[in-house]
């Protein structure tokens, strides 16, 4: 019995010393690490064309975006270089990113107020759109070196017309923002901000397009390369004003990242 009791004495003993360890190693009131989730922030949008007649009479469906296969993951995807892609287990995007970016840019339009009916996929289920958006992220990413973070967006656009099929406006970016803080939220809001600039320009563009359409211009001569050319109030004249950047917590700046 006593050899019994001792076995257990010592038994409780390695145990204590063992808990004891652990919290050293971890710290007295060490907590685990929490997964937390980022959305989108969309901003507001300053200007536009002063000669506007949105909103127009159509309706447009945002199909639900593509996502390279790489960055379709819940988690948000970082780099060390230009070879090797991690995912993220502790920062996590609220959603799959197609339905992110699919969501952020159907609010875009409906603030603007560029058309009357502006949907989904599931809201055109039963019936046909005078015109469909459709996009694809090439990249969404975030760098980091250890000293030195940014976030990386690549995305494509396009608005078809339902009837003939024709392709009536593009837009391409590949863009890429530093951030001087390595927390994630501060990535996440370079994300949205290089989002909101890129939607931005391109609701002036549509919004040009839409209105020289309605004015009766022929939609052949209505493309990109013909919106750089635009006179006084055009697109083109109205590209540099872009968003102001709010650096109460954070601060951006565009650049390029070293590869």
């Amino acid at each position: 019995m006593a050899q019994n009791n001792a076995r257990k004495y010592v038994l409780h003993l390695a145990i204590a010393f063992t808990c004891s360890g652990c919290a050293q190693i971890l710290g007295g009131n060490a907590e685990l690490p929490q997964r937390r989730f980022y959305d989108f922030g969309t901003e507001v949008v300053q200007g536009g064309l002063a000669q506007s007649e949105r909103p127009y009479a159509v309706q447009v469906q945002v199909k639900t975006f593509d996502v390279q296969r790489a960055y379709n993951r819940t988690e948000i995807v970082f780099r060390r270089d230009q070879y090797e892609l991690h995912r993220d287990p502790l920062h996590s995007w609220i959603t799959r990113p197609g339905d992110l970016f699919t969501d952020a840019v159907q609010q875009y339009l409906r603030q603007a107020d560029l058309f009357t009916y502006v949907g989904g996929d599931r809201d055109f289920y039963d019936r046909r759109p005078d015109y469909v958006l459709s996009g694809v992220v090439k990249a969404v990413e975030r760098f980091d070196s250890g000293d030195v973070w940014a976030a990386h967006l690549a995305m494509s656009m396009e608005l078809v017309r339902q009837e003939d099929a024709l392709v009536i406006w593009q837009k391409d970016f590949d863009d890429e923002r530093q951030v001087f803080f390595p927390k994630m939220k501060h990535t996440v809001a370079a994300f949205s901000q290089i989002l909101g600039q890129q939607m931005e320009t391109s609701m002036r563009e549509i919004d040009f397009l839409f209105l020289n359409m309605q004015r009766g211009n022929s939609t052949e001569d209505l493309n990109i390369d013909s919106l750089q050319v635009a006179p006084s109030n055009s697109v083109e004249d109205l590209k540099d004003n872009r968003l102001k950047t709010d650096e109460e917590d954070y601060e951006l700046i565009p650049g390029k990242i070293a590869q």
